[in-house]
């Protein structure tokens, strides 16, 4: 006992120093002589209600997802508090908090999605103010309905973004303190100690009484719409608002920075990766024949152990196959699902989440579709004779394309496990396939140099795209379907106008092969990225004014490509998202 004592002692004292380092308060919590346990609930409720209101830096958890009927309830249960309390300058003193909680509850609530229920809280309780200057405040806070709402009115922005300064007697703060210790919500707290200033006076009650010191007149001078700003507040708060001014700056870009996904110990055997359009799952595909599939953010993958009954589709496999021993879902060490059939390499996936199906091509020649919501495989299509390099789908998801190493692109609908259209006509492998934003035609890329433009409905030949020097490895439509980007093996990206049938511009500045491109969806960017790990990003003005008769080497100088180094060894994938426009990379290392 003597020995597992000293080894809490040292690890206690250890912590409590590196606590210290880092500027952090720390409690001693005793009953009697000894130290006794606290929930993190209980932890959090003393040490805010102590010191939540000081300029150093204090552990809270957020509470920005909130039950709201519960935060309503502790609002009310405040107010009542406040009423009850039998000195009267002391109840005045302490209402003055409940109109900067109530707005930034109101706030909170439209922060955390609520917004029929902050709605239906700010309309009961907002008569209970009466000055002039709360109802003015209060009539612009109700034509806020949302978190981009409060960035459009310059004073709901300034009072959510600033300290609102409440002066409390020390006998005022220290009744607060107790019942906050014994009563609070941890919501409040949260409010108390991000948005609200208490400074505590030394002077006794009856300075309230008196006229107001000087010091206190000038430091109510600056105000917004009579609400006591603080307009540097401490060094903490200003880095907290610089840094919350600077990610709000990221999420409103249109352009925002790349975003990179690694996966790690997979140099060797990850061949293809993707995520979700909804960004909540990343699937990669490996040499070993299996797909991975791993939650990202606050998603959870969960495999259901319980057989569910079977309901027979079109796609579905026939009851007669026999899966072999190999096919099965597992979960990997590092969480992820595998999902088990293929017989060789996986090279390309595609999300389908309007019925939350995966596909995947491989070089057994099939092409698989499994079901998410039990991760198993609902059925196999069957049609090229060789490996199938690459795939796409088009609008609305309606038809699959696959490229092949028989050198052939074929026509899928997910309803038929046999190809619709057979797409006959380059000489060497199709390595790259996509469809125009119509869906009317599809466009492949091939060893052969060459980009040709099919008719989705007859299967007919339209146009040969011809200027590349060597392999074609990807393709990529503008989302307004005016032009057509290709590369490959000869590292350079060319342009096609599918108007003129003429090649506008030739991009160059990457040093290795050029494996993915993608146009962003507001037509203002090309992305790319080459076996080398370099992303590129390109900006359309280069080929649009070539196109209008400018230069060709003229506006390739005019603006230079923004370069990122990713330092992957591979990349899986180079895509825009329709959230927030995003570039989205995946790679290995």
């Amino acid at each position: 006992m003597k020995m597992k004592r000293m080894k809490s002692e040292v690890i206690s004292a250890t912590i409590e120093s590196y606590l210290k380092r880092r500027h952090y308060q720390t409690h001693d919590y005793r009953k009697g002589d000894q130290l006794f346990c606290q929930n993190s609930d209980q932890t959090t409720l003393n040490a805010t209600a102590e010191c939540g209101t000081s300029q150093d830096n204090s552990i809270v958890f957020s509470a920005i997802t909130i039950d709201i009927a519960a935060a309503d309830q502790a609002y009310q249960r405040l107010k009542k508090w406040m009423s009850v309390v039998l000195n009267e300058k002391l109840r005045i003193e302490l209402q003055g908090l409940l109109y900067p909680i109530f707005c930034h509850l109101y706030l909170e609530m439209l922060h955390a999605g609520n917004r029929q229920a902050a709605i239906q809280f700010l309309k009961t309780h907002q008569n209970e103010f009466m000055s002039d200057t709360e109802k003015d405040f209060l009539e612009e806070l109700s034509s806020v309905f949302s978190v981009q709402d409060i960035e459009l009115r310059p004073l709901v922005n300034a009072f959510r973004t600033r300290k609102y300064k409440v002066d409390l007697s020390e006998s005022a703060h220290i009744c607060l303190r107790q019942y906050l210790t014994k009563y609070g919500h941890i919501i409040l707290m949260q409010i108390i100690n991000t948005h609200i200033t208490i400074i505590r006076k030394t002077g006794s009650l009856h300075q309230m009484d008196g006229e107001v010191p000087e010091e206190k007149s000038q430091r109510y001078e600056t105000s917004i719409n009579g609400h006591v700003e603080q307009p540097s507040g401490t060094g903490v708060d200003r880095e907290m608002r610089e840094l919350q001014e600077a990610i709000r700056l990221i999420q409103h870009n249109s352009h925002q920075a790349l975003r990179l996904f690694t996966v790690k110990n997979a140099i060797e055997n990850a061949s293809c990766g993707l995520i979700a359009p909804k960004m909540d799952k990343l699937a990669v595909g490996f040499s070993t024949a299996e797909i991975r599939l791993w939650a990202i953010g606050d998603t959870v993958l969960v495999k259901k152990n319980d057989k569910q009954t079977y309901v027979s589709s079109t796609c579905d496999i026939s009851p007669f196959y026999k899966f072999n021993e190999q096919e099965s879902t597992v979960r990997s060490e590092a969480g992820a699902i595998i999902l088990r059939g293929h017989t060789d390499v996986v090279h390309d996936l595609r999300f389908i989440p309007e019925i939350d199906i995966l596909l995947s091509v491989s070089s057994d020649k099939d092409m698989r579709a499994w079901k998410l919501n039990n991760y198993s495989c609902t059925a196999i299509y069957s049609g090229h004779s060789y490996p199938i390099w690459c795939m796409d789908t088009s609008v609305f998801n309606l038809y699959i394309g696959t490229g092949s190493h028989d050198r052939t692109a074929k026509l899928w609908s997910l309803d038929r496990t046999f190809p619709l259209r057979i797409f006959a006509g380059h000489f060497l492998d199709v390595n790259c396939i996509k469809f125009h934003p119509n869906a009317r035609y599809l466009a492949t890329g091939s060893a052969d140099k060459t980009v040709r433009l099919w008719s989705k409905d007859d299967g007919n030949l339209l146009r040969v795209y011809v200027g590349a020097q060597s392999t074609i490895y990807t393709l990529a439509f503008s989302p307004d379907g005016k032009y057509l980007a290709a590369a490959g093996d000869d590292k350079s990206i060319y342009i096609w106008d599918l108007a003129t049938n003429g090649l506008l511009t030739e991009l160059k500045g990457h040093k290795d092969t050029i494996m993915n491109v993608d146009w962003s969806l507001d037509n203002q960017y090309i992305a790319s990225a080459s076996l080398d790990g370099i992303v590129r990003l390109w900006p359309t003005q280069d080929f649009i004014k070539t196109l209008n008769g400018g230069s060709s080497s003229a506006m390739l100088q005019s603006e230079t490509p923004q370069i990122y180094s990713t330092y992957c060894s591979s990349i899986l994938s180079l895509n825009y998202y329709k959230k927030s426009n995003s570039l989205i990379c995946i790679g290995t290392k």
